[in-house]
């Protein structure tokens, strides 16, 4: 298999984290790409019509797109129980990716806002975003998050790299003790460590 990424998107590593949980790194090919929201990747919109990573394509030469069904993909290939098939303890899961995916998507949104011209670029847009990321981290600091893997666990655990990768200037951690220490233990893991954004 073929995995198109960029060692800075938090959905690309969130899955390439999921290949080591997994112990299927060895059976997947990364290949570093890019996706700029104003730059045209031929190759990459060649195989998703939505032009971004990651992309998988899979020996058949079927493409998944989305870290979510390229997860749900993987885990049923291997058997390896990342998520649950049925009840509440999927929903917990699906619940938990869900909150670490809403993180991603208002830390990544900031992000490219950053890289606009500073003329054009709205802070209290930004702002707004991070309140809202604030809520969300207060939750997950209320919950009692397993120090295992699972898709939610990863997804979140690669949600909060995220944060400290492209704005360590807003620190999250100070009020939420739990969170922070959760946090601490989760990464520590393989899958985490050898997969960290570059610096």
């Amino acid at each position: 298999m073929k995995l198109y990424w960029s060692p800075n998107s938090p959905y690309a590593r969130k899955v390439v984290v999921v290949t080591k949980e997994l112990r299927i790194d060895d059976r997947v090919k990364l290949i570093e790409t890019s996706a700029m929201p104003t730059r045209e990747n031929p190759e990459l919109s060649a195989l998703n019509p939505l032009t971004r990573i990651p992309t998988l394509q899979l020996n058949t030469g079927e493409i998944l797109f989305d870290s979510s069904l390229i997860c749900e993909y993987l885990d049923e290939f291997s058997d390896g129980g990342l998520l649950p098939v049925l009840g509440p303890a999927r929903r917990q899961v699906l619940k938990l990716e869900l909150l670490g995916l809403d993180i991603m998507d208002r830390a990544v949104v900031c992000r490219q806002e950053t890289l606009r011209p500073e003329s054009y670029r709205w802070s209290g847009w930004v702002d707004a975003q991070f309140d809202r990321i604030g809520k969300i981290l207060d939750v997950l600091d209320a919950y009692t998050l397993a120090p295992d893997s699972d898709l939610g666990t990863i997804t979140v655990g690669c949600a909060l790299e995220y944060l400290d990768f492209r704005f360590g200037d807003r620190p999250w951690r100070s009020h939420r003790p739990q969170l922070s220490a959760w946090h601490e233990r989760f990464a520590s893991r393989p899958s985490m460590a050898s997969t960290k954004h570059p610096q």
